[in-house]
């Protein structure tokens, strides 16, 4: 799966739809109030008003598409995806109708702003990184209803896919094994589903946990909410035999110091749960009829 092709499904077109209707598109009272001729012709150009990574332009023509103005408004991109915009740099310029513009501008900002904020900051976490083998992981920590979105604009950033949905894989956490009723019964549970899990990877809290763990032979092994130096004390000692992957508590100040442990992977919620939005301007050059 491409990175757009997580935008082409469903979800996304649902996402839009609700986007467009909470706004109340279909009765702009402040754009009919201008007194602004439908044939009236504007451009404006959307503009990275600090620095800040390119995301979200494949969503511009499917708003425009749901919003029944592909055919109104011609858009084009000045910067390519994953870009790392400076101050004041011109992204996507919009022509067409003024009216059509002026009613979709806050749909459309509200779109690039939240998907470019997480490539920002995702690419912030990626650059710390920068020099180990360690790769950096997004989660399920999205916005509802923004999942794919979310996803997407994160592996724009650079980090790389983790599971999407509760179907894609197995993935035990903390509270699977509070309720499980042991070690065992969980060992062969996951042996009746191994053919339709991607992978297996079990979450662990201590040690004595991540002993047991290992008898299951998973995938992969989450290290959760452990130290840096423990991180590093279970690479030593089992790293060649299981991969990886140290979560919780890791944000833009500590990632480097997990990713140097020689874990394989860091997994950090705050790349969409927490990222600042994106400082986005749409700005009108010229109108005429």
């Amino acid at each position: 799966m491409t990175n757009t092709d997580l935008l082409n499904h469903t979800e996304v077109s649902r996402l839009i739809a609700l986007a467009l209707e909470e706004d109340g598109v279909a009765n702009d009272l402040t754009t009919k109030a201008s007194g602004i001729s439908s044939k009236t012709h504007s451009r404006a150009t959307i503009v990275a008003k600090s620095s800040t990574v390119a995301a979200g332009y494949p969503l511009i023509e499917k708003i425009l598409l749901s919003a029944n103005a592909a055919g109104i408004v011609k858009t084009s991109c000045l910067v390519n995806e994953g870009t790392r915009m400076s101050p004041k740099t011109p992204w996507i310029i919009l022509e067409g109708s003024a009216e059509t513009l002026l009613t979709l501008e806050r749909t459309l900002l509200n779109f690039l702003i939240r998907m470019s904020g997480i490539a920002t900051y995702t690419a912030a976490v990626v650059e710390k990184i920068k020099g180990t083998e360690c790769k950096l992981l997004h989660t399920r920590k999205t916005a509802p209803g923004h999942r794919r979105t979310d996803v997407y604009a994160a592996l724009v950033g650079g980090a790389h896919a983790h599971r999407l949905s509760l179907s894609d894989a197995i993935l035990v956490k903390e509270n699977h094994l509070r309720v499980t009723p042991s070690f065992q019964d969980l060992a062969d549970g996951i042996a009746k589903l191994r053919a339709e899990a991607k992978f297996v990877e079990i979450e662990v809290t201590d040690f004595v946990e991540l002993k047991h763990a290992l008898g299951i032979k998973p995938d992969r092994i989450m290290l959760d909410n452990f130290s840096v130096a423990d991180v590093e004390k279970a690479v030593n000692l089992f790293g060649a035999s299981v991969q990886f992957e140290a979560s919780g508590n890791i944000n833009l100040m500590t990632a480097y110091e997990y990713a140097h442990t020689g874990v394989d992977f860091i997994s950090m919620g705050a790349l969409t749960h927490s990222a600042p939005a994106a400082d986005l301007s749409m700005l009108f050059d010229f109108t005429h009829t």
